[in-house]
């Protein structure tokens, strides 16, 4: 990675305070999650799993959601999905991230790719950010995509879909720093991995929430 895409990339953390919102509060969407995480529990419940033959194939598909039904991409050009708290979101590509009236606009509609880092079919990290918010009507209002990361645990699934492809990545690491700290941007050659980031807490622009994932599989899309 370039030492410029580096300098691009700690911009952000420096750069998007105004991607959170002053919130207040609220249980509604905590206890949706909760929720599916019950349902999930209880379909699970008491079933064993019988072993397959060994002649049979093992199909890795984590486009499943909490009732076992497939996950249709939002957009097959570019979209993140997080099954396990109901991300499906467009990802709109390459934006500037020091230029907070393209960031703004871009997140309106989607989660921000940052221009200063790389797509999921090269080597190196993709770097995406979204609003996080505490109102309950302003996850809708500021299309607040990544409000639930704080609830992904280590090896939890986060799947990129870039150009029909499904790119799937593993939780490796989740932490909070401070928007001056840019010391996770260092590169390491020939790793694909991913950083998901938003405000933290939510509603505040003290922090930043890191959510880090290696890449551990790659397929097209049927």
């Amino acid at each position: 990675m370039k030492i410029s895409r580096v300098i691009g990339l700690s911009l952000i953390a420096l750069s998007l305070g105004g991607v959170c919102q002053l919130a207040l509060p609220t249980v509604r969407l905590e206890s949706m999650f909760y929720l599916s995480s019950l349902k999930t529990a209880y379909a699970t419940a008491g079933k064993e799993e019988k072993p397959l033959p060994a002649s049979a194939p093992v199909i890795f598909n984590p486009l499943i959601d909490a009732d076992g039904k497939p996950i249709e991409p939002a957009d097959t050009n570019f979209s993140v999905i997080v099954p396990k708290i109901g991300i499906n979101a467009k990802v709109i590509p390459a934006v500037n991230p020091g230029d907070t009236k393209a960031y703004e606009e871009a997140l309106k509609t989607g989660v921000a790719h940052a221009s200063t880092s790389f797509f999921p079919n090269e080597e190196g990290t993709v770097y995406l950010f979204s609003h996080s918010t505490n109102y309950d009507w302003f996850v809708k209002d500021v299309n607040a995509v990544f409000y639930l990361l704080k609830n992904l645990e280590l090896n939890d699934q986060i799947v990129l879909v870039y150009k029909g492809t499904r790119y799937t990545y593993r939780l490796t690491d989740k932490r909070v720093v401070a928007p001056t700290d840019i010391s996770y941007l260092t590169p390491i050659e020939g790793k694909r991995n991913l950083i998901l980031q938003t405000c933290w807490p939510p509603g505040s622009t003290t922090e930043r929430l890191l959510i880090l994932a290696d890449l551990i599989d790659e397929a097209k899309l049927n």
